[in-house]
C-alpha cells in the first residue's frame, strides 16, 4: 500500500498524518511532507502514524532525515499513536531513544 501523508496544522503544531507503508520508495513522500510543513510558521511537528501499517530500515532513515530536518530548523519532532510492529522495530533497533513517542492510550488499539 502506497504511504500518503496529509499535512494538517493546529494552533501550535503541524500534523503529518501517515497512511500506509513507509519504505524505499515511499521515504519521499515523508520528507516532502515534512519539507510541506516546516514551510509554514510553525516548527513542532507531531506524525500522527495511526494509519502507518509498515516501516522498513529505509522508512526508518526516512524518520531520522525528518527529526533532523525539524530540529535544524529549531523545531520538535513527535511520534504518536504508533501501531505494535512499528514500536517494535523502534525497539528492536535502539531507536526508541532518538524519538519523542507519545505513549499509546488505553482504548488505542
Amino acid at each position: 500500500m502506497p504511504l500518503t501523508a496529509r499535512v494538517t496544522q493546529d494552533s501550535d503544531r503541524c500534523i503529518v498524518a501517515l497512511d500506509g507503508e513507509l519504505d524505499i520508495c515511499s521515504a519521499p513522500c515523508l520528507l516532502a511532507a515534512v519539507d510541506e510543513a516546516l514551510a509554514g510558521e510553525r516548527r513542532n511537528l507531531l506524525v500522527e502514524a495511526t494509519g502507518l501499517t509498515f516501516c522498513d530500515s529505509h522508512g526508518l532513515e526516512a524518520l531520522l532525515q525528518a527529526q533532523r530536518e525539524v530540529t535544524d530548523a529549531g523545531g520538535t519532532m513527535e511520534l504518536a499513536h504508533l501501531h505494535d510492529r512499528v514500536r517494535r522495530l523502534l525497539e528492536l533497533t535502539g531507536l526508541t531513544r532518538a524519538f519523542t513517542i507519545t505513549p499509546k492510550r488505553s482504548k488505542d488499539p
